[in-house]
């Protein structure tokens, strides 16, 4: 629930961030929009200021052409004169046409204007037009056939005037008067003509001047029609953001509360742990329950904890044990990865508190989150009671086995006058036999106490560390019905497997009665299954080698199994003490058709040579007073041979397994078939 609100508000500021980006976009794109209407309506009133321009021209143009045509008259009689003028009315001429051309197709006009200015004699001055395709002037179409005819007028006065100064040089008196009389008659009609052409111009120049001026109010009423509807925009626009801003603000604030009850919720849950629950990040940790700082208590929170340290592991310290984490690295790895990585395995740490070691059952989990990142959730189970508890089994295990070799002696002193008693104390010996063989199992206790620890820690360690790790999911709402499921199984598996061994020890230690048919693989297996936790701590490999699945021999099963189990602890004592690695035991059973035999190798080495004849004898062992009594090889060889029937003997030997060969001792067991 937790992360779906975090998702939620983070999702409601990205919408407010892009409703703010999107309502400046608007703005921006709207008075873009409205720029550009009116510039385009700014456009237009250019084009008319630059056809009333060209207009200006073409009325100038008349009149330097009707000035320059009145001159032309005056200067009749000279001929380079006359040629000056006609060029000057030519340009004009062709300037006009120029200019009726932009206003019919559109174009540039350029004018050379003189100035009277030292060192700028003259500028040229640009106009361009673009005719529009719906604009027809009725005066640039009349003005057309006007220059035309007023080219043919020209022509008409320039053949006129040089016929008149042909009569004249050539004193031709009469044609000269007659010719004049015509050239005044010509000149008294061109100034209508003049008139016609100006009225043309003028009416371009008024018709532009009145379509600027309804342009212009045009342009005015559309910019403050433009201008209200921006403004109107723009205010709705701004309006609905607010609206829709505040409400995406209210609902944050509101997430916002959530999550902080919520955190104060999980923060109450996981403080309620008596484990320490530590979360990281994989690089630091970013979160803890209270069990951590009752731990450190020279903290005073877990602010200040992790401003000194970044890792739990800087607490780790070095002890002896099995499976013990002692630092930042192991085999290379980071410690959690190496506990992800070996689930399988009871990992623990030393952590010191006001100089006392305290021992943990440390777990780690990896937990994946929506945006590929992941946490690493860390649990340590304080087991230092349970460390206390062993120690003292194991120091009732050393006082019991002294109060076995008390017993041992006594019998040994009896047994010293064994000769003068034997018919009289026949039955007697033989209660002590039996003594001696339960004696035996007595001094089994301790280490079959040690197994049972073995046997139970493992699967009560792991049963209480998956209802932790659940119960924190759960509560973190991070695990999902899957993992449930596969949580309960798992917890089913180990209850299972307590309740079997439970059965196997129960087994171990009921009296036989009297003979009865077994089968002798069933027995060979649990005894391996009594001794698995500690073979598994000591990284002892057990292989059998078999040739069928039912070896039925007739005896005291029980019995039988000690004899195992005196081996096999024989075994894997030798395995530690001489520190071998790749530490294996092998069984072979095979028949044939008299009887049944079980050898039982390892690699340790082999024995001694010379103790090899003493092996079996009472009391005679190679460990430590407080590690053996010499007593269970004893009670073998006899359980064997004298209430079995069969055979008990030992030699080194080679074997192999998938091909590898290995050296070390056997223990040889034949029984007779039935």
């Amino acid at each position: 629930m937790t992360k779906k609100n975090k998702d939620n508000t983070l999702q409601q500021l990205i919408l407010l961030l892009a409703i703010f980006i999107l309502g400046i976009f608007s703005l921006i794109s709207i008075h873009i929009f409205f720029l550009n209407l009116v510039d385009s309506l700014d456009k237009k009133t250019n084009n008319l200021k630059a056809k009333i321009a060209i207009g200006e021209y073409i009325v100038n143009d008349i009149n330097m052409i009707r000035s320059d045509f009145y001159e032309l008259a005056t200067t009749a009689t000279n001929k380079r004169g006359r040629e000056i003028i006609n060029n000057r009315i030519i340009e004009k001429v062709k300037l006009m046409e120029n200019a009726l051309d932009v206003l019919r197709n559109g174009g540039t006009i350029e004018r050379i204007i003189r100035l009277n200015v030292v060192e700028h004699n003259s500028i040229t001055k640009k106009i361009v037009y673009k005719k529009d395709k719906n604009d027809i002037s009725l005066e640039v179409i009349d003005l057309s056939p006007k220059i035309y005819q007023f080219k043919q007028m020209l022509q008409r006065l320039n053949i006129m005037l040089q016929t008149q100064y042909f009569y004249k040089k050539n004193k031709d008196v009469n044609n000269f008067m007659e010719l004049n009389t015509q050239i005044k008659r010509f000149y008294k009609r061109t100034p209508a003509f003049f008139i016609r052409i100006s009225e043309n111009a003028s009416r371009l120049l008024y018709e532009g001047s009145l379509e600027l001026e309804e342009l212009e109010n045009h342009i005015k009423k559309q910019k403050e029609y433009y201008t209200n509807i921006e403004l109107t925009v723009i205010f709705l626009i701004v309006l609905l953001s607010l609206i829709i801003g505040s409400i995406i603000a209210f609902r944050i604030n509101k997430n916002t509360k959530l999550l902080k009850r919520q955190e104060s919720f999980t923060r109450g849950t996981l403080d309620s742990q008596e484990n320490i629950v530590i979360v990281s990040d994989g690089e630091k940790m970013i979160g803890a329950n209270s069990a951590l700082i009752n731990f450190f208590d020279n903290y005073k929170n877990f602010n200040e904890f992790e401003k000194e340290h970044k890792c739990i592991c800087d607490f780790f310290e070095y002890g002896m044990g099995e499976n013990l984490i002692t630092g930042k690295y192991v085999n290379e790895m980071l410690w959690y990865e190496y506990i992800i990585l070996n689930p399988e395995i009871n990992h623990r740490v030393i952590m010191k508190k006001n100089g006392k070691s305290h021992y943990f059952l440390i777990t780690a989990t990896k937990k994946d989150l929506d945006n590929n990142d992941s946490i690493i959730i860390v649990t340590l189970n304080d087991i230092t009671k349970e460390i206390e508890i062993q120690e003292r089994l194991k120091h009732l295990n050393e006082n019991l086995e002294d109060l076995v070799d008390e017993k041992t002696k006594e019998l040994q002193v009896l047994n010293e006058n064994l000769e003068k008693r034997v018919q009289q104390e026949l039955e007697e010996n033989r209660k002590k036999d039996r003594t001696l063989i339960q004696q035996s199992r007595f001094a089994a206790l301790g280490e079959m106490l040690g197994n049972i620890a073995h046997q139970w820690r493992q699967p009560l360690s792991a049963i209480s560390s998956t209802v932790s790790s659940m119960k924190i999911q759960l509560e973190l709402n991070l695990a999902s019905k899957e993992e449930i499921i596969k949580s309960y199984d798992s917890i089913t598996k180990y209850v299972d497997f307590l309740d079997q061994t439970i059965n196997d020890f129960r087994g171990f230690f009921r009296k036989d009665k009297e003979k009865v048919e077994f089968n002798i693989l069933k027995k060979i297996e649990n005894s391996i299954s009594i001794t698995s936790a500690t073979y598994k701590n000591n990284s002892i490999q057990v292989k059998i080698k078999k040739d069928s699945d039912s070896y039925i021999a007739f005896g005291l099963p029980n019995e039988l199994t000690q004899v195992f189990l005196n081996i096999l602890n024989n075994a894997k004592d030798i395995l530690i003490e001489r520190k071998v690695n790749n530490r294996i035991v092998f069984i072979e059973i095979s028949q044939s058709t008299q009887d049944f035999t079980i050898e039982i190798f390892d690699n340790a080495g082999g024995v001694d040579e010379e103790i090899i004849p003493k092996i079996f004898d009472p009391y005679f062992t190679t460990k430590h007073k407080s590690q053996g009594t010499g007593i269970g090889l004893y009670m073998s060889k006899y359980i064997i041979e004298k209430n079995m029937n069969g055979e008990l003997g030992i030699e080194n030997k080679h074997f192999k397994i998938d091909d590898e060969e290995y050296y070390g001792a056997c223990f040889k067991i034949k029984l007779p078939k039935i």
